[in-house]
């Protein structure tokens, strides 16, 4: 089995995450309706996702260093179709947020390890672009996602609607099953992985958290990575509402043109970002930090001016050219990552980076951004969600007096 089939089919299992993750944005109008719900209540609804996703981040990749990174994988990717599957069925708000938890605790164990195999399938060169291909089902399944719910809730109501992005999962699981792991790592038994229960995951999320803490370059990329899933997931987020209420759109055509417009800028960026970043480092080893605060520069501020046009012409090139930039990060932010990290735990790092950056990101701007809307309105809150994800493309800036010399680290460890 290639390299090429195995990113390849990471790839489209990311997009399908993110597709599941997404979909309940499109659904904010009908769901607010049905369910009687407050601004505030679709954010912790959000939330309820997020959070779970960071707490199970950094558990789900320490089981992949320690068992098998595939079977990681194949076991979130069965659990956030399971609920997605259950949330359609809900007739309350309590069930939908345990449901919308449980599909991103599945959406966490699939990350880390996904991101763990992608960087061993390329360990040198061509890694930025793969990551970039990785992280382009990000942007694809997010705005996928949101057409699928806009179009399927126009057609036939918000409960099919994930009822139907649930079941390609089951599918795709059983791909997942048969991934090779190009390090074939030798596991540890599970008899005594259970034995020592507890203990032997902490005494393995204690070293990559001890290396995070020592590696200055993960230290920015960290936090500034916390302040760009704040901004930019908080953006795609609250989109579809604030088309609905600002450009007077119905769902479905908000969903229409973030699903068309979206598409093309997310796809594009995403991989451009990737070639950009894999371009310059053959310049410098600083290249991929530059791309990525290079796009968090431009596509933010092009954000914050696209958050006060309403008319429509104006808006999708605008919002085409942000959403292009924004989506220049996912892949160099990263392979930078892994650059940094020994191999043997570089699932965990992995992990502690998800759980640290949608913790303290977009958990908090979901609810945050409802919160401030119930009292000043969607125009004026979504404001701060662009201004924030600038300020991370300056922190990530640090990292370009550190890098040189984490990297030279990892390599005399080797």
């Amino acid at each position: 089995m290639s390299s090429s089939y195995a990113l390849a089919l990471l790839a489209v299992t990311n997009l399908l995450s993110y597709v599941v993750r997404s979909v309940v944005f499109a659904l904010f109008e009908p769901l607010k309706h049905d369910l009687h719900l407050a601004d505030a209540q679709l954010g912790w609804l959000a939330s309820a996702y997020v959070l779970a996703f960071s707490l199970a981040a950094l558990p789900a990749g320490v089981l992949g260093d320690l068992r098998s990174r595939r079977g990681v994988v194949v076991g979130g990717v069965l659990l956030w179709s399971l609920f997605t599957l259950a949330s359609g069925f809900v007739t309350g708000f309590g069930w939908l947020v345990v449901c919308r938890a449980l599909v991103g605790a599945g959406a966490a164990a699939f990350g880390a390890a996904a991101q763990s195999l992608v960087a061993d399938y390329y360990p040198t060169r061509g890694r930025a672009v793969a990551m970039g291909i990785l992280a382009a089902g990000i942007t694809l399944g997010g705005v996928l996602g949101i057409w699928l719910g806009g179009h399927l809730d126009a057609g036939y109501g918000w409960r099919l609607a994930l009822v139907a992005v649930s079941l390609p999962g089951f599918a795709i699981a059983a791909l997942c099953a048969r991934l090779p792991d190009p390090l074939r790592r030798p596991t540890v038994p599970l008899r005594a992985w259970l034995r020592t229960g507890v203990g032997a995951v902490s005494n393995n999320i204690v070293p990559p958290l001890r290396v995070v803490l020592r590696t200055p370059t993960l230290v920015y990329v960290f936090i500034g990575g916390a302040l760009i899933s704040f901004g930019t997931n908080g953006l795609v987020g609250w989109a579809p509402t604030f088309m609905a209420r600002e450009l007077g759109l119905s769902v479905a055509e908000g969903a229409r043109l973030l699903g068309t417009y979206g598409l093309v800028a997310g796809i594009t960026g995403a991989l451009a970002g990737g070639f950009v970043a894999d371009w310059l480092r053959r310049f410098t080893v600083l290249g991929r930090v530059i791309t990525i605060s290079t796009g968090l520069l431009i596509g933010g501020s092009l954000a914050v001016w696209l958050l006060t046009v309403r008319d429509l012409g104006l808006f999708v090139p605008v919002f085409c050219a942000s959403f292009f930039f924004l989506s220049w990060f996912n892949g160099p932010i990263a392979a930078t990552i892994f650059d940094v990290v020994p191999a043997r735990i570089s699932a965990s790092v992995a992990g502690a980076y998800l759980l640290f950056i949608h913790l303290a990101g977009d958990t908090v701007a979901f609810p945050l951004v409802g919160g401030l809307s119930d009292r000043f309105g969607l125009h004026r809150a979504v404001l701060l969600l662009p201004i924030v994800a600038v300020l991370g493309g300056f922190v990530v800036l640090g990292a370009l007096r550190t890098l040189v010399r984490d990297m030279a680290k990892v390599q005399s460890a080797v």
